[in-house]
């Protein structure tokens, strides 16, 4: 057994981002998006192609919004063109499917061509909504948005992995970490014993280690072998994916990704983590 990344982790590591945002660019007319006190259309001219225009219905402030997924306490960045249109101005809410604006409200837009407008926020929940909005009530009033993109920019090893945690299952590891785990699972480490996600300290000489001052532990919640580990980021449901960022490896009492006073584990057992590091050599 060996150590192995996920599609997900090998692409950020190495720069390769995945865009969260459905029909950012409205090729596809509008879908993806849903109309609040709005007509939702595709038009022509836009900043690359067609674009979107947010026309208010006179009930309210015409709003299109999309809900994407994402992982709590994580960076990420939102991109996209605007352009005044028949509205005074327009306007970017980031928030949750509760609070719209609860992470960000970019004020008033009123750039009269396609402008860029760059946002970056650190996800609160698993939903985030994004909410592009016509800040005109008035019956026809619009706002143009157009290439619309959102990705996670978590850099380096100790940012994705913030907050992370390690379940020790039974049996060997699967083929790859884009897999949905096999075996039984064991018991899963957190930094305070119980519900905190773990952490890392800042990489020195190409090693990177388990925060000093957290204690990694857990209670075994079944009696078994290790067998082998995954590292996985809160909300990651455990199902085969190629988005989440994972990192498995073997257990064994020496020579292993995790090495262990014994693979052997008792149900209701405390287990615990003294030393993690991840070497990355010079050569």
């Amino acid at each position: 057994m060996a150590l192995r990344l996920s599609t997900a982790l090998r692409n950020q590591l190495l720069g390769i981002v995945t865009d969260l945002i459905t029909n950012g660019t409205f090729t596809s007319a509008t879908t993806g998006w849903t109309a609040s006190a709005a007509t939702l259309t595709s038009e022509t001219s836009g900043q690359s192609g067609n674009h979107l225009r947010v026309a208010s219905s006179g009930d309210a402030l015409g709003q299109a919004y999309q809900d994407i997924t994402t992982k709590v306490g994580h960076v990420y960045k939102l991109s996209l063109y605007f352009k005044k249109g028949t509205a005074d101005s327009g306007k970017v809410l980031i928030g949750t499917t509760g609070s719209p604006s609860a992470i960000f409200d970019s004020g008033a837009l009123s750039d009269a061509d396609w402008t860029l407008k760059t946002y970056i926020f650190i996800a609160t929940a698993t939903t985030t909504r994004i909410t592009l909005e016509s800040t005109d009530a008035t019956t026809g009033e619009y706002s143009g948005f157009d290439t619309v993109v959102c990705d996670c920019v978590d850099a380096g090893f100790q940012a994705i992995f913030k907050d992370c945690f390690i379940n020790v299952y039974s049996g060997t590891q699967p083929t790859s970490a884009d897999d949905a785990p096999s075996g039984t699972l064991l018991v899963t480490f957190y930094s305070d014993g119980a519900a905190a996600g773990l952490e890392f300290d800042d990489a020195s000489a190409g090693v990177i280690s388990k925060k000093s001052t957290e204690t990694w532990s857990g209670t075994a919640v079944a009696s078994g072998t290790a067998g082998w580990f995954r590292m996985y980021q809160a909300g990651d449901s455990g199902a085969s994916s190629t988005t989440d960022c994972r990192l498995d490896g073997a257990c064994a009492t020496s020579g292993a990704q995790l090495n262990m006073s014994s693979l052997s584990i008792t149900s209701g057992a405390v287990q615990t983590i003294s030393t993690f590091q991840i070497t990355q050599p010079a050569a």
